[in-house]
């Protein structure tokens, strides 16, 4: 090699094979001496061992890490996380066996009775969805205000002369102290509605419920006092305005009461429906000067004939109009005395 080259040979593995052979080491120590030195043959521990961290260059341009500091992972055993009971040993078998044999039972010999004759007919499936037959109400909504006006009107002074009065009275020589005028009618008193929703009157209830709504359509929520009464309407109750108790019917003064109600007819055609509470209802309503009026869903041959002439008894029917009650209850011009 020139003294010019200052570049170093290359060593290869076959060069460091031939080395150690030509050491010829005595023992195993100098074998294991070599060897660590030229990188062979290293402990667990050197393995192990971790390299002491090159320092880094302080930089200004790159910014500072927070380093975060490690957490071990923690062994507990977290709160209701546990191997599962064991199950309990099984009940050992008793030594006795006890001997069972099988038997062969007889069938239940038949009554003698014959099949029914419906065993045999052919049937047919019923449809599912059947089309509900339309209810017809007792007071149609065509009619409905004509028969509430006419039912719950009430009479007040005019301020039209009556000049056939006032002719009468000045022929009889009479001078009158205030000039007669026209009864009007009027919605103007409202009325007290009695609902009866007493097991006979079951077939009407949706009627019921609509009548009340028919009737608040025609005077007004402010003018109608809705009650309700199983079987006694001297007994009829109503929520008041904050729907936090029962108040009890009692009546007013020239206010009209419209009672809808069968009187427990049941369809037997006795004139003795409805006994004395009737008549105790009747006779209160007369003693406070309050026009009765009854809707009645059967005919006039189940109507009680013990009840005077004061109350008023209408069929409720779809056929019944506002004409009909005009004549019932004289609701013709006429003078208010």
């Amino acid at each position: 090699m020139s003294v010019l080259d200052r570049r170093r040979g290359e060593i290869g593995l076959g060069d460091v094979a031939s080395a150690l052979r030509s050491l010829r080491p005595a023992d195993a120590d100098d074998v294991a001496s070599i060897a660590g030195v030229l990188g062979f043959g290293l402990r667990a521990a050197d393995l192990n061992a971790q390299p002491a961290p090159t320092p880094a260059i302080y930089d200004h341009q790159r910014p500072l890490t927070p380093q975060r500091p490690q957490q071990t992972p923690s062994h507990e055993r977290l709160p209701g996380w546990a191997m599962p009971p064991l199950l309990p040993a099984p009940e050992p078998l008793p030594d006795d066996v006890l001997p069972s044999q099988i038997f062969r039972e007889s069938p239940l010999a038949g009554g003698g009775e014959e099949r029914p004759a419906w065993l045999g007919e052919a049937y047919r499936l019923l449809p599912q969805e059947r089309a509900t037959p339309l209810r017809h109400a007792l007071l149609p909504a065509r009619t409905a205000r004509g028969v509430l006006v006419a039912a719950l009107a009430t009479w007040r002074t005019g301020s039209e002369i009556d000049v056939t009065e006032l002719t009468r009275l000045l022929a009889e020589q009479r001078m009158p102290q205030r000039l007669p005028s026209l009864p009007v009618a009027t919605l103007e008193r409202g009325c007290q509605l009695l609902l009866d929703f007493s097991d006979s009157m079951v077939p009407w209830w949706e009627d019921l419920r609509e009548l009340a709504q028919q009737a608040i359509a025609v005077l007004g929520d402010d003018l109608v006092s809705a009650y309700e009464f199983a079987g006694t309407p001297a007994e009829a109750q109503r929520w008041d305005v904050e729907r936090e108790r029962l108040v009890a019917w009692r009546p007013e003064a020239e206010r009209p009461i419209l009672v809808a109600t069968d009187f427990g007819i049941r369809g037997t055609p006795s004139l003795r429906h409805g006994g004395a509470e009737w008549r105790a209802f009747v006779a209160r309503c007369v003693s406070v000067g309050a026009p009765l009026l009854f809707f009645v869903p059967w005919s006039r041959g189940y109507w009680p004939s013990h009840l005077g002439l004061h109350p008023q008894i209408v069929h409720w029917h779809p056929a019944t109009s506002a004409a009909m009650l005009r004549r019932q209850r004289g609701l013709s011009r006429r003078v208010a005395r």
